[in-house]
């Protein structure tokens, strides 16, 4: 049995990148109140600026970029 790996969406990986660059959309997820709301967030964020990605995929994101998101934003 062959367990192949998941491949995060590269939507979010650019959405993360102009997260980093923009103060404003930084600011706009800070309303999020718990996890579950900031993924909501961002999805809804995504959507409006053109990006196609899911609560999943961004949850997995998350997940495997925890330290990383940590460390760039706390």
């Amino acid at each position: 049995m062959r367990i192949e790996r998941i491949n995060v969406s590269q939507q979010v990986k650019q959405f993360h990148y102009l997260l980093l660059q923009d103060v404003a959309l930084k600011e706009r997820l800070r309303a999020a109140t718990d996890r579950a709301s900031l993924v909501e967030l961002i999805v809804q964020l995504g959507t409006e600026l053109e990006y196609n990605f899911t609560y999943q995929e961004v949850e997995l994101y998350i997940n495997q970029n925890q330290l990383l998101l940590m460390m760039q934003f706390s």
